[in-house]
């Protein structure tokens, strides 16, 4: 887990399961990964990365409209500074800035343990 810096993970989540957040069915690695760590939030290298909580998840996309403005998408994390990651209906995870359009996403890959390299390479 060296790639993930300072990044502090939470506890392990132990709520009801979670499958998919609006029709985006949540990646079996996504859920491994947080089902044992349950997002966190710290420096990764070049940045800082939020993961949100498997149990914020609907509310957070809720209160972004995320079904509005990017459907078949999610938003899983932040860096606190405008900038926004998701998952996608393809298990890709991505970048979009906070007021956001579908043709702003970057994709990041489909590995949620290259996240962190995938995010820094993003910033160089």
């Amino acid at each position: 887990m060296d790639k993930w810096g300072n990044f502090v993970f939470n506890e392990p989540y132990i709520g009801n399961e979670i499958k998919q957040i609006n029709n985006v069915v949540l990646p079996k690695q996504y859920l491994e990964f947080m089902k044992k760590h349950n997002g966190g939030q710290g420096d990764i290298g070049e940045t800082w990365l939020e993961l949100f909580t498997l149990e914020n998840l609907q509310e957070i996309n809720d209160d972004y409209c995320i079904e509005d403005f990017l459907p078949d998408h999610i938003i899983i994390g932040s860096n606190g500074n405008g900038e926004l990651y998701g998952i996608d209906s393809d298990g890709v995870y991505f970048n979009v800035p906070a007021i956001m359009d579908e043709d702003d996403v970057t994709v990041l890959g489909d590995d949620i343990n290259l996240l962190p390299d995938k995010i820094n390479n993003f910033w160089k």
